[in-house]
């Protein structure tokens, strides 16, 4: 049995019926036994690197945008 949550330290879990009846904590919502990754080094996951290829794509297209302008 876990007694402690990995991430905040709460002694309240809940069983989550979407994850299966899995236990989370009922403060923060971190699955049990789940690790917690270390804040020191932040990932950048495929979601982020997403982000970045919508926003270089919108800088470009409003850079073609003024440059047609201005002509």
């Amino acid at each position: 049995m876990i007694n402690r949550c990995s991430r905040c330290g709460s002694t309240s879990f809940r069983a989550d019926r979407s994850l299966g009846g899995r236990l989370v904590c009922s403060h923060c919502g971190t699955p049990a036994g789940q690790r917690v990754r270390s804040e020191g080094r932040a990932s950048v996951g495929p979601r982020r690197k997403g982000i970045r290829f919508w926003v270089i794509l919108a800088l470009m297209a409003l850079v073609l945008v003024l440059v047609v302008q201005s002509l």
